[in-house]
């Protein structure tokens, strides 16, 4: 490593600002009220649940006992990453040195971080500091968007109601009483989907998302079987596995239909196995399987061609796939790193792949998958200090490679720029961004 070139890099990078295209945080708020909610973050309970097992119990509700059980646990993470995401909060934004970070000292940091964080004007410090010029948000069907900041957040549809959880009575009556009406038909169903896209884009709608179970399959639904499919719904018949699957390829089309209809892309977020830890804590139970195929979206990306997909996995294996897909299709999209793929260690593998075949103008860099808006500048940082490595080492191969062209300053702050800035917003069509 040359330290000194990746030290140039990243301090250059690092004044870049940040477009957030995928968190967790709740607009209204944004910001954390103490420090116990950031410790209920599901990587700290998951990890001093690990660590230390109790069984996923903590004192969710009340943060300052939260922080009173979490806080010794710590010092048993203090190798993670995640240890690092929490040390730049305290130092860079609570202006609260790491060395306070004793069993001991767990009130006076609680008591610290009420007086810090209950300011009038913190969550425009934490935005000023951080640099943050747009956040994109993660929200369900009916959630109350009223008010929000169009300016800075960017509304983005959860489609699991719709595509997975149908079949559920509840579910399917919770969606009737959005539309309106009961929905009994394909029709009702395809109305509240309308429905649905009409009220987010009309407050600044992003994209739509999708978290998917490993080894999902698309393919083509007669409407004819989707009626059939419904009328089961209705009766109270459950449905099959057969049945379930062609539910959800005929529900992920009747979302790519609106997203093609309205113009927006669909984010995929490819991998995930629910609930695989029975002792885990809240968020905390879920995995991958190594054995996925994004072969099983071939149906959609060949028949929705002209809608943006935006893909992020979990898996090495499905990391590879994601990069080769992304090099023949021209609709495919890598997005960020998501979840256990997001560490340095994943980060600078992906990373160097998508620099060698994806063409410069498709790689979204990166997202923080943030609950708070404090967690959008360390877990940044993180990823633009491997950014700052891996161009570095790109310039110095330059020199040597036989088959490259010399790759200078000018042209490694290009590449970073369209990975953090003009990427995101040309691929996710952003308005309104002045930088």
């Amino acid at each position: 490593m040359n330290q000194a070139l990746v030290r140039e890099l990243f301090d250059l990078i690092d004044v870049m600002p940040i477009v957030d295209v995928h968190t967790h945080v709740n607009w209204k708020t944004g910001t954390a009220a103490n420090i116990g909610e950031l410790l209920s973050y599901h990587y700290y309970t998951e990890l001093t649940n690990s660590a230390d097992f109790q069984g996923g119990e903590f004192p969710f509700d009340d943060p300052k006992e939260l922080t009173r059980v979490i806080l010794p646990k710590l010092d048993l993470i203090r190798n993670t990453v995640q240890y690092d995401w929490l040390m730049t909060i305290s130092e860079e934004l609570l202006n609260l040195d790491r060395a306070a970070w004793y069993a001991e000292n767990w009130d006076m940091i609680y008591d610290h971080s009420v007086d810090v964080m209950s300011a009038p004007d913190w969550r425009e410090e934490v935005i000023a500091q951080s640099n943050i010029v747009r956040v994109f948000l993660t929200n369900q069907y009916d959630d109350d968007l009223e008010g929000l900041d169009k300016s800075f957040y960017s509304p983005c549809l959860r489609t699991e109601p719709l595509i997975l959880w149908v079949p559920d009575p509840i579910e399917r009556k919770k969606l009737g009483d959005f539309l309106g009406r009961p929905i009994r038909t394909i029709e009702d169903f395809r109305a509240a989907i309308d429905k649905i896209f009409d009220k987010f884009v009309a407050h600044g709608m992003g994209y739509a998302a999708m978290s998917i179970p490993a080894n999902f399959q698309t393919d083509h639904v007669l409407d004819e079987d989707a009626v059939a499919l419904m009328e089961k719904m209705i009766a109270g018949n459950p449905l099959d596995f057969q049945d379930l699957r062609a539910w959800q390829a005929f529900a992920m089309n009747c979302v790519a239909d609106a997203c093609r209809k309205y113009g927006k892309p669909f984010h995929l977020m490819i991998g995930v196995d629910r609930d695989a830890y029975n002792q885990g804590v809240p968020s905390g139970t879920d995995l991958f399987n190594s054995v996925n195929s994004m072969r099983g979206y071939d149906y959609l990306f060949n028949t929705y061609w002209d809608v943006r997909f935006p893909t992020a996995v979990l898996s090495d294996t499905t990391g590879l796939e994601l990069t080769a897909s992304a090099w023949i299709r021209h609709n495919v999209y890598p997005s960020g790193h998501w979840w256990y793929s997001n560490q340095p260690t994943d980060i600078a593998r992906e990373l160097r792949r998508r620099l060698d075949v994806v063409p410069h103008n498709k790689s979204i860099g990166y997202f923080s998958d943030a609950y708070y808006l404090e967690f959008i500048l360390p877990k940044f940082r993180m990823y633009k200090f491997e950014l700052a490595l891996a161009l570095a080492e790109r310039m110095e191969r330059s020199l040597v490679h036989p088959n490259m062209a010399l790759f200078t300053m000018d042209d490694a702050l290009e590449v970073a720029e369209e990975l953090l800035l003009d990427n995101p917003i040309t691929i996710l069509g952003i308005e309104g961004i002045e930088f």
